[in-house]
């Protein structure tokens, strides 16, 4: 319960934090920049999602695995368990990367406005620039782990069929032993033997994770795309800096120094002439 209070809370700050920004680049007609930042923002949390759902099809494998124990030999299904829970394990720790990401998206938005308010567009666009070449950074490394961990899950799918495959070859054998008995030549027997059929069963997850993290990687790439147009059109957004919004503290020094203009010839009109002026 205090997790989802927490994630509840979480998500609150990082809306209320989002919704300035995107104000404010509406505000100063940035309204693609606006939309490609939260674009990348929702990516990054949909795939957050994607991973605790495909962490939770493994961990209902593991539980299959559990209440088979009995029936199958022992061997087999703890073998199967530690590889599930090896999968989990990398999964989760995919997850907490993108956390990082998530978090300094939220930070890079809060500095921007703060920016904004300080210095004015140019340094808001410059602030934002930054935050994005971070977030780059971020999902290069994410980018390499995520293929480790699907070169994994295939490494692991492979064996489960192994398994599989040793499973029936034991069914075959035990079979055939009778048949060569009775005379009769050796017979193939058929996959759906409890033992192959298992691993079947257990397979199914770990290769629909296979083909999850390999679409995974190709969205990636397509999200170092947008944040490349992004950082570009940035460059534009500085550009365009006088004719944005003034900062308070530039709005303050304008008002000090027309004031001061102004009491200028005031000082000069009570000053007493010189002897050189009269002449």
């Amino acid at each position: 319960m205090e997790t989802a209070e927490q994630n509840t809370k979480q998500i609150m700050e990082e809306n209320e934090v989002l919704k300035q920004l995107i104000e404010l680049l509406n505000q100063q007609d940035m309204d693609g920049r606006s939309q490609d930042f939260m674009g990348i923002f929702w990516y990054v949390a949909g795939m957050q999602m994607q991973l605790t759902a495909m962490v939770d099809e493994l961990q209902g494998v593991r539980e299959q695995l559990s209440q088979m124990q009995e029936n199958q030999p022992k061997s087999v299904t703890e073998k199967l368990m530690d590889k599930v829970a090896h999968l989990q394990e990398k999964i989760t720790s995919l997850s907490e990367c993108l956390s990082s990401v998530r978090n300094s998206l939220v930070e890079t938005a809060q500095q921007a406005v703060s920016a904004f308010k300080e210095k004015g567009k140019a340094e808001m666009c410059k602030v934002l620039q930054t935050g994005i070449s971070g977030v780059k950074s971020m999902l290069s490394d994410y980018r390499e782990r995520l293929v480790d961990v699907m070169t994994d899950c295939e490494k692991t799918a492979n064996q489960i069929d192994s398994i599989g495959d040793e499973l029936k070859q034991i069914g075959n054998s035990v079979s055939n032993v009778g048949r060569l008995l009775a005379g009769k030549g050796t017979k193939e027997v058929s996959d759906e033997k409890p033992g192959v059929g298992m691993t079947r069963v257990i397979n199914k997850p770990v290769k629909k994770a296979v083909e999850n993290l390999r679409k995974k990687i190709d969205g990636i790439d397509k999200a170092f795309d947008k944040l490349d147009r992004l950082s570009s059109s940035l460059d534009a957004g500085k550009e365009a800096e006088k004719g944005g919004r003034v900062s308070v503290k530039d709005k303050l020094s304008q008002m000090k120094e027309k004031a001061g203009q102004k009491k200028v010839p005031e000082q000069d009109k009570a000053k007493p002439k010189s002897k050189e002026e009269c002449l």
